[in-house]
């Protein structure tokens, strides 16, 4: 059934930015930590629905990384998620570029 007002998230697209540095994996780079204990705060926060990097292959960190993540926020608009995704230090300082897009979930249980 279609739920003509079911909730919507903001997606945070997060994918290399001038400062990554290419041919080192995402858990890696040199600021992967600084990005990894902002998304910890934003999670103890209820910020986050979701967030983690995209795979080649599965098996977390002994899988294989792709270069970027999503992450899925509760906010009250596109605004509020826009500052959150941007206030990361990693976006910040150029390892990141994030893309915010609000999803609208007529589908879901």
């Amino acid at each position: 059934m279609i739920d003509e007002n079911g909730p919507h998230y903001f997606v945070a697209f997060q994918t290399p930015g001038p400062n990554w540095v290419q041919g080192v994996k995402y858990n890696e780079q040199p600021e992967f930590m600084v990005h990894v204990n902002y998304m910890i705060q934003l999670q103890e926060k209820g910020l986050t629905v979701l967030s983690g990097p995209f795979m080649k292959k599965a098996g977390g960190l002994d899988g294989e990384l792709e270069d970027g993540g999503m992450t899925i926020f509760k906010a009250a608009d596109l605004d509020e998620a826009t500052r959150i995704a941007t206030h990361d230090p990693t976006v910040k300082s150029g390892m990141l570029n994030v893309e915010v897009k609000m999803f609208w979930v007529p589908f879901h249980t």
